[in-house]
């Protein structure tokens, strides 16, 4: 992901246009295949040997150094440093201070040279280093001299695009709204983008017209809850979009409560698939749920919502999980976390006129602490017969009463 002091764009008239490389620009290539280079050889490097050695390739080579930067700070987010604690050099640290502590208490030193030589000879005698090496491992746990681990290698081509991805995404994460219009394919790729959506637990409002679909997501600047972790969902939600064959997207940027600008974009953009399209993948909150749902009862199998739930009008709901019982019966589960609250209600308005409509609701507690949202749900009888709340996820004591009930 991309900072706003590495993002490049311009405005005209309203409009907001990220600044694109030419994925097929020999120059940019041959840059971009020596950093990769010096990122392939980083492991067991220190973090402070590797930016010193980017940093050559980004001084020595013509082009905009922003851009360079952008794409260094690409395949750093690829690559994995050991943070784990250093137990030996907090020890030896601990040891450190409990001795100056003590000369300082014992002694009278003529001046700070003095004081400090006295320190590394018992330090030196304590660690058996040499007194030239105290200073250096006494700051060996510091970020810049993190060893690397690992580094996810990507070729140059895919990196240039995920450079013009990651412009879309920072844009994105000063978002208000986003509009983006799917034709109702229905194909595997489809389904997995509103997979993604509910996965990333992104706000959303669903609607067909005519041969598309209209989904208005509401962007991080429109909360008041995590806004930056929302913010985060929403633009690696995008990366999902690229894998399919129509799109247009239309967006509201602001910049720190300043104009508001229109952001527009559409599969002509040229931006190729920067991830992979896993359609078999089963979350982990899934695993356990269905985990948990099997330990209970074999009459109810769950799975992924993968279909549409048709509501009011031209509306669509896309659920958070699929539920059949062994008897036939069907039904659905929509979760609503913290940041649901204007969404949850228009849900409980729509089913309380259509209560025909088999979709159970979980509301995450922290929601209840919202006069209105207690007042909503205490005074919904739909929410009574089909709902239930949840802290972390959903269990299977507040679950299974509500499916026996359906069969």
């Amino acid at each position: 992901m991309l900072t706003k002091d590495l993002l490049q764009y311009k405005i005209q008239k309203g409009q907001i246009y990220p600044q694109f490389v030419n994925p097929a620009d020999n120059q940019l290539l041959a840059i971009a295949e020596q950093l990769i280079t010096v990122f392939e050889a980083s492991p067991d490097t220190p973090r402070a040997t590797l930016l010193e050695s980017s940093k050559q390739i980004i001084d020595s080579t013509p082009g905009a150094p922003i851009v360079k930067r952008g794409l260094e700070k690409l395949l750093l987010d690829r690559t994995e440093f050991d943070t784990a604690p250093n137990e030996e050099l907090i020890a030896f640290r601990h040891k450190l201070f409990t001795e100056t502590s003590r000369l300082l208490s014992e002694k009278q030193f003529q001046d700070y040279a003095d004081y400090q030589r006295e320190v590394s000879r018992i330090m030196a005698d304590e660690s058996s280093t040499e007194e030239t090496e105290l200073s250096a491992k006494l700051y060996a746990d510091l970020p810049s001299c993190q060893p690397v681990l690992t580094f996810n290698t990507l070729s140059a081509e895919r990196l240039l695009h995920r450079y013009n991805a990651a412009q879309v995404q920072g844009l994105l994460l000063h978002c208000n709204t986003l509009m983006l219009k799917l034709a109702d394919s229905m194909t595997a790729e489809l389904r997995q983008l509103f997979k993604y959506l509910r996965f990333n637990q992104l706000l959303s409002t669903i609607r067909k017209e005519g041969e598309l679909y209209e989904i208005t997501v509401d962007g991080p600047l429109n909360l008041f809850y995590k806004t930056k972790r929302y913010g985060m969902n929403l633009a690696n939600f995008f990366v999902a979009v690229l894998h399919q064959p129509k799109w247009e997207l239309a967006a509201e940027i602001q910049f720190r409560n300043k104009q508001r600008y229109l952001l527009s974009l559409d599969e002509s953009c040229g931006i190729k698939p920067v991830s992979q399209q896993f359609l078999a993948y089963i979350p982990e909150d899934i695993q356990l749920f269905q985990t948990m749902l099997q330990n209970k009862t074999n009459d109810w199998q769950i799975r992924p919502g993968s279909q549409f739930l048709p509501l009011t009008g031209d509306f669509y709901c896309f659920p958070d999980y699929q539920l059949v019982h062994k008897s036939g019966v069907e039904t659905a589960i929509e979760l609503f976390h913290p940041w649901h609250q204007g969404h949850l209600i228009a849900r409980l308005n729509t089913l309380a006129e259509h209560p025909d409509v088999s979709l159970i609701l979980g509301v995450s507690k922290e929601l209840e602490k919202n006069p209105l949202i207690a007042e909503a749900l205490e005074t919904s009888t739909y929410f009574a017969q089909f709902g239930f709340t949840f802290r972390d996820v959903p269990t299977m004591r507040s679950l299974l009463p509500i499916l026996n009930s359906l069969v």
